[in-house]
């Protein structure tokens, strides 16, 4: 097989979902009031529909969400196989900032995001060290809805980039 890897091209629901698993940071895109673009690393959460978030109370991109909900999203891993996600979407705010536990006694969205899902991929055996040390502070719950999902792996273009005519064989490869 060659250096190029197994496959590349667009991954099938699995590998998305496989890959989205994995321990990676995404960059979130959001827009500031004046329009500007502003970019933040973020754990995320995927449920294989959509990327939850949940930043503090006083992120000050969590209220550029909150008033703009246009974002973007990539995650991708630095070495081979190369994959990569690029999520454009909509933040939704399920939860404005609250604590850890509602007023009904149960958990709150982001508590229970943070101890199932993030904490532990990120973390690992120190997520129950790390957790008790933010668990008192407020937090939103964004839950963010592809309306266009794109993907890729491996080393290989994609033919709409390349231009036949600078080809010997006149074929884009």
């Amino acid at each position: 097989m060659s250096w190029r890897g197994k496959k590349f091209g667009a991954l099938n629901a699995t590998e998305i979902d496989e890959f989205l698993a994995g321990p990676w940071i995404a960059r979130l895109a959001c827009l500031k009031p004046d329009g500007a673009p502003y970019v933040v690393p973020v754990w995320y959460h995927w449920d294989g529909e959509a990327f939850w978030i949940v930043p503090r109370a006083r992120s000050e991109w969590a209220h550029y969400m909150a008033a703009d909900p246009r974002v973007s999203l990539v995650v991708d891993e630095p070495e081979p196989p190369i994959r990569k996600v690029l999520c454009e979407g909509r933040a939704l705010v399920v939860e404005e900032p609250v604590g850890p536990v509602l007023a009904n006694g149960e958990k709150s969205l982001w508590n229970r995001i943070g101890e199932e899902h993030t904490g532990p991929r990120y973390l690992g055996d120190k997520a129950a060290e790390y957790r008790g040390s933010v668990n008192v502070e407020p937090c939103w719950t964004f839950k963010i809805v592809p309306d266009k999902l794109t993907t890729w792996q491996g080393f290989g273009w994609h033919k709409r980039y390349f231009h036949a005519e600078l080809h010997d064989d006149g074929k884009a490869s």
